[in-house]
């Protein structure tokens, strides 16, 4: 029988397999909490991330189940890898993923990455990341700074699929509630995730990685608008939320600055690559693709190491969040087992290997 030990993070308790030690705090967040520890088994460190009380209602079990799906299915240098999950008796979900040493956020908060090589790399392995999950079907639906994860060598994962959803599902959540970057088309009432939302926001990544002080998260949902332009009066009345038209009003008759004002950069290639990122239309915003064309990255372009997914998700994948809640936490243990009966599989297949080889 599986034993569990209790380690308090932050005044957190985590309640891992005895196989995780020195559990340390990297990043917390309201419905989850992220740390490094030592997995016993590989000797190596690895990242835990505890989703807390998936079970409180429907809704939230069903982007617990989401998540673990996607993390055993998305296989991708430039995602970060699912190496165990695992259910606490308290009915929390751990999700272990391969580890790396910072964020991309502390990197931008420690040094300006400005017009260096390292920022072209970042860039290029976001968008191959994203050709690859967009090719599955997936809107990441949280790309920031601090979701993504860079290694010593600067590989760089993307990880935090919490938020994900399937490209066409219906958007539900009131707007003040939406967790990725309030694009053009969401603070017009977009009533659908596209790719388009995830482009976006690989265009603030990589403003900030330009230009650090670029904006905040929280400034940027406002003022990202005086970058790139303002809606015209024809499509104010597609905004349902009178607050947000309210705030819009005012800004129609606003003079607006080129975006090259806010990004400081003299690399006409960098301003090309950010505009067609940023644009206000989503049809004409870049796919992941296309980005990967530009001469900004062209470099490290490879289209045979640009994988896509074998597995293509559709909206009735996952379109049952009236299913009560012991049926996903049955979902999800079934899930769990499937994961664990796999490894151990690949596990005898490699010892198999080795005997063989002797």
């Amino acid at each position: 029988m599986v034993q569990f030990t209790h380690v308090n993070v932050f005044g957190t308790c985590f309640e891992v397999t005895t196989r995780y030690h020195h559990l340390l705090p990297l990043k917390i967040e309201a419905s989850s909490l992220r740390c490094s520890a030592i997995d016993e088994l590989i000797c190596s460190q690895v990242t835990v991330k505890k989703i807390t009380k998936p079970f409180r209602n429907s809704e939230l079990s069903q982007k617990a189940y989401l998540e673990l799906k996607l993390l055993k299915h998305l296989k991708h240098e430039n995602i970060a890898a699912l190496r165990d999950v695992f259910m606490s008796p308290e009915d929390n979900i751990y999700l272990i993923t391969e580890h790396q040493d910072a964020s991309l956020e502390q990197l931008i908060l420690s040094q300006p990455l400005g017009e260096t090589h390292y920022t072209k790399v970042f860039l290029y392995q976001i968008l191959r990341g994203l050709k690859y999950i967009h090719s599955a079907n997936v809107v990441h639906c949280n790309l920031k700074p601090s979701n993504i994860l860079i290694g010593h060598n600067c590989d760089l994962r993307i990880t935090d699929f919490d938020h994900a959803r399937i490209q066409g599902t219906k958007v539900t959540e009131p707007f003040s509630e939406i967790q990725c970057f309030r694009t053009p088309e969401l603070l017009l009432g977009e009533c659908t995730y596209e790719f388009a939302i995830d482009m976006w926001s690989v265009g603030y990544i990589f403003a900030r990685m330009i230009n650090r002080e670029l904006f905040s998260l929280e400034d940027w949902k406002v003022n990202s608008l005086h970058a790139i332009g303002y809606p015209p009066r024809s499509m104010m009345s597609g905004i349902d939320d009178a607050n947000i038209s309210e705030n819009l009003e005012p800004l129609l008759n606003t003079r607006c600055k080129p975006l090259r004002c806010y990004i400081n950069t003299t690399d006409l290639e960098a301003m090309g690559l950010a505009e067609h990122l940023l644009a206000f239309d989503p049809k004409a915003r870049y796919q992941a693709n296309q980005a990967l064309l530009h001469k900004y990255v062209s470099f490290y372009h490879d289209p045979d190491d640009e994988p896509v997914s074998e597995q293509r998700w559709s909206v009735s994948d996952t379109d049952y969040v009236n299913l009560p809640v012991d049926t996903w936490k049955t979902l999800i243990l079934s899930e769990i087992l499937d994961h664990h009966n796999k490894q151990l599989s690949s596990e005898v297949s490699s010892k198999y290997v080795m005997v063989e080889m002797k």
